[in-house]
């Protein structure tokens, strides 16, 4: 009995440090693949933005108890976001967020982490052009054998003068 319950634990751990050791063995292609599969999530969202079709680029996020999207220092759910583009998106004619640098850092095979930061160009109905800078970071996963953005998190880098400029 006790020889049984030795092999068990030992048959646990060779288990639990495969797992452990399951994303060390991967290779830079392979994290590198990964980290491009889930940057495609990130750039449709980007580019649906950039084509002011923002319900589609919120398709992407996750609706997960879990997901936190924070917003002007706001934690929002997905579907509190969605209101907040469902309120400004009938006033916004022209939006181009350009991305200056892909930032990535892999976690694991299902979960990456960027931090981008973003020239804005952004004209409201009625009011002028605004040209800016923000960053914007989020975490993608793959859940289900679909790659979401779980949490993410906008700074503009002068808020005071974006406020006056869109308000």
């Amino acid at each position: 009995m006790k020889k049984n319950i030795v092999l068990l634990v030992l048959g646990v751990g060779l288990i639990i440090q495969s797992c452990q050791n399951k994303t060390e063995d991967l290779t830079a292609s392979q994290k590198e693949n990964i980290i491009n599969s889930a940057k495609k999530v990130v750039q449709k969202v980007f580019d649906a933005s950039n084509n002011l079709d923002f319900k589609s680029g919120l398709d992407f996020y996750s609706d997960a108890s879990d997901a936190y999207y924070v917003n002007n220092g706001t934690i929002l759910s997905l579907d509190e976001l969605k209101t907040s583009y469902d309120q400004i998106g009938p006033f916004v004619e022209v939006l181009n967020n350009s991305i200056g640098s892909w930032n990535s850092t892999f976690l694991n095979e299902n979960t990456v982490a960027f931090t981008l930061p973003i020239q804005l160009k952004i004209k409201l109905k009625d009011k002028p052009e605004y040209n800016g800078q923000l960053v914007w970071s989020g975490i993608v996963q793959k859940k289900d054998g679909e790659w979401k953005i779980v949490q993410s998190h906008e700074s503009w880098l002068n808020c005071a003068e974006v406020s006056a400029a869109l308000n």
